[in-house]
């Protein structure tokens, strides 16, 4: 067993061989997570017995562009339509938006420095996009942006690439000012890049892949916007990540994750079947509502302590 750091978690990386003694238990240093990496199939049973969630590590959210975006918003349940053109009402009429084919850096400055403010505010956040600067304005991957501002303020953007092979773009970066998070802009931004992928022919688009962790660099409550979004996540190896594995977790505490913490494992152990299902740890069961996380992909939600 080997404990390592994972931006302020404490990871208990293990093998199989481990199962049998489950070091874990008698360990010194403070643990968070018990991860088997790869579990093999022989393991899957004895896994789920001791606690265990095997998932994909990495999460696709995903949606069909559809013939236009009246199809795709009458995919939404009511109140999530409404809070779309409520966004985009309030947003229209203060804001002036661009679309920009190409990346420049007159424009994609300002962004980042707008992107690097909104990651400072994050307990672990990484900068992903200012470290891939060069990369954007100069790279061979093909991107377009969509900006939005306030007079002359930049105050929302989302940057997103084009992915021909996969038929499929990817809402790869965005961030908006506090006043504008407030007023839901990136709802806004995203049906705007949305329509730009609708008009280039594309079918898919991605709004990000995420550890499967929520509670810990993300928060549970992104799980359900996305959703409310109209999209629906599956192992980012499913969809375009051939680098993509699985895992099996053992959450032990909540210490150093935001409760409540959701996981979305496997829903049988059929290698052939790759329904998620979700598992929602926290410290108080009774006060937790399930419902806030059901999801029309997922086979249901379990709430747990950790430990179990």
């Amino acid at each position: 067993m080997e404990i390592v750091d994972e931006h302020g978690l404490s990871v208990a990386l293990i093998t199989p061989a481990d199962l049998d003694t489950r070091p874990w238990r008698n360990s010194g240093p403070h643990i968070d997570v018990v991860r088997l990496p790869e579990p093999p199939a022989e393991c899957w049973d004895e896994l789920t017995a001791a606690g265990f969630v095997r998932k994909p590590e990495l999460l696709c959210w995903k949606a069909e562009l559809g013939a236009d975006e009246a199809e795709f918003l009458s995919r939404l349940e009511n109140k999530s339509r409404q809070d779309v053109r409520r966004a985009r009402m309030r947003a229209e009429s203060a804001l002036r938006f661009t679309v920009q084919d190409t990346m420049a850096p007159e424009i994609l400055d300002p962004f980042l420095a707008l992107y690097l403010e909104r990651v400072q505010e994050m307990a672990f956040g990484v900068p992903i996009a200012v470290r891939q600067r060069n990369r954007l304005l100069g790279g061979a991957e093909k991107y377009f942006a969509v900006y939005a501002h306030e007079g002359d303020e930049l105050v929302g953007g989302c940057v997103v690439r084009e992915c021909p092979d996969e038929d499929a773009v990817r809402i790869r970066f965005s961030a908006v000012t506090e006043q504008w998070r407030r007023s839901s802009l990136a709802r806004t931004l995203y049906f705007a890049a949305m329509r730009t992928a609708r008009e280039k022919g594309y079918r898919w688009v991605t709004l990000g892949d995420e550890p499967n962790l929520y509670g810990h660099l993300t928060k549970a409550g992104l799980f359900s916007f996305k959703v409310s979004m109209g999209f629906r996540c599956v192992p980012s190896q499913d969809f375009h990540d051939p680098e993509g594995r699985d895992l099996a977790d053992l959450v032990l505490n909540l210490t150093n994750l935001s409760g409540p913490c959701l996981i979305l494992g496997y829903a049988t152990d059929s290698a052939e079947n790759r329904m998620l299902h979700a598992e929602l740890f926290t410290d108080e069961p009774a006060g937790t509502d399930p419902r806030k996380y059901t999801a029309p992909f997922l086979t249901g939600v379990e709430v747990r302590t950790p430990g179990q």
